[in-house]
């Protein structure tokens, strides 16, 4: 750490000299333009003016390296989350058609992403997407919606032993994960990016981690309404339950939503009471989802069938805990600490 004096100047205006070293490494000029803002804790911030085109990031993947095709595939998802504009997949020897055909079907996974270049040992993903065109509270918010159509149609599937649509649930749940690949990149381009950051809503680096940690509860939940749909189809083959214990699970089923829908709203519109009220009614979760289970195991004789609506009413407990995490992401958002000067 460099001690440096503020010199005040003629006008009244105050000036303070910048390290030679730092500005020779970022390749800065004289009449350079430099932003600066200040951070929640009274510090400062100064970065040379550039438009998010100026910082472009890339990766380029030896194919030789993955021996499985999904781990490939987790890389490049991976590199597409942190913010990588191109990939470029390169190998010795040619790459055999089967796997640039799994690649090529992979990227439809990574939203804005096209295939910019192909050869006989090579293959490039480039991201066209304008970060600018999705404000990270508007991503959030159509997940939510999303997650929350999910759980519906999930418990829908149980309550009218619809297999058909337990299916269509988990397909589904595929498009969530898009988004929030896409919500997490737009986190990571923030966080690198003034000018991005500006673009889409962050307004600081304490706010960028409430929005990823957000992104991260949100797709917990859409991972638990896919389990639901899951554990339907493997009733497929089974008796329906007694309707008193699809109407326990229904009643839960809906105190959940509910608390999705707060928990969202109070991240949404920074308010806390409503966090707050968020909070209070998991025990309301744990007493309803005790008392499924009680009927579960009183009235349903086959074992198996026994589990599997055990399991899902965890799941959707395990729906309600998240919702408590989103409420929480929410609190971190709205209460920031101030500094205070110490003597």
């Amino acid at each position: 750490m460099e001690i440096r004096k503020l010199q005040k100047i003629k006008g009244g205006s105050f000036t303070l000299s910048i390290p030679k070293q730092w500005v020779d490494r970022r390749k800065l000029k004289s009449g350079q333009q430099m932003a600066i803002s200040e951070e929640d804790d009274g510090s400062l911030n100064i970065y040379p003016v550039t438009t998010p085109s100026e910082k472009r990031l890339k990766a380029t993947l030896q194919l030789e390296e993955f021996s499985e095709i999904k781990a490939l595939e987790y890389t490049v998802a991976t590199y597409y989350i942190q913010g990588a504009e191109r990939i470029d997949i390169i190998s010795k020897k040619i790459i055999p058609a089967e796997l640039k055909r799994k690649l090529k079907l992979f990227r439809l996974a990574l939203p804005g992403v096209e295939v910019s270049e192909e050869g006989a040992n090579i293959i490039s993903f480039q991201a066209l997407i304008d970060p600018a065109a999705f404000r990270l509270e508007s991503l959030l918010s159509k997940t939510s919606v999303f997650s929350l159509h999910l759980q519906e149609d999930a418990v829908n599937s149980v309550m009218n032993w619809d297999f058909p649509l337990a299916r269509e649930v988990i397909e589904r749940s595929g498009e969530a994960l898009r988004h929030y690949r896409l919500t997490i990149r737009q986190v990571a381009l923030a966080s690198i990016s003034r000018t991005i950051a500006r673009e889409i809503g962050v307004s600081s680096l304490r706010e960028c981690v409430t929005f990823a940690l957000m992104a991260r509860d949100l797709s917990r939940l859409v991972y638990h309404c896919s389990q639901i749909a899951t554990h339907v189809l493997s009733l497929e083959h089974e008796k329906k339950v007694d309707r008193k214990i699809l109407n326990s699970m229904e009643s839960l089923s809906k105190l959940v939503y509910a608390m999705q829908e707060d928990a969202v709203r109070s991240f949404l519109e920074k308010d806390g009471k409503l966090a707050v009220q968020v909070l209070l009614k998991m025990s309301d979760v744990r007493k309803n989802e005790e008392s499924l289970l009680k009927e579960v195991m009183a009235k349903v004789k086959d074992a198996d069938t026994a589990v599997t609506m055990g399991l899902i009413g965890r799941d959707l407990r395990r729906i309600a805990g998240y919702s408590v995490a989103i409420a929480d992401d929410g609190m971190n958002r709205i209460l920031t600490p101030s500094s205070e000067r110490t003597r």
